[in-house]
């Protein structure tokens, strides 16, 4: 009995029709990386490299200053170059 039970659900297995395959061609937008092509900035010559060490803490504190200006001044550059490639 069981070995007629079990040849009837093998063949019961084999009796359904095969899955359908459905062939679709989806399009699909993938966001590519481009090469940034903007020109290096130039790292400018800092005002506190070129003073001597054993220059007065005026001379030094003057070439602060400056090296302050210079490098708001570098920074606006560099964000200008970072925004030109995004």
């Amino acid at each position: 009995m069981k070995n007629i039970l079990v040849l009837g659900m093998l063949l019961a297995g084999c009796a359904s029709a095969p899955p359908q395959v459905i062939n679709q061609t989806k399009t699909v937008e993938v966001p590519v990386a481009v090469p940034c092509k903007v020109k290096p900035v130039p790292r400018p010559a800092w005002a506190l490299d070129q003073v001597d060490p054993a220059a007065d803490v005026y001379e030094k504190g003057r070439a602060a200053l400056v090296e302050v200006g210079q490098r708001a001044a570098y920074e606006i550059l560099l964000e200008a170059a970072a925004a030109a490639c995004s």
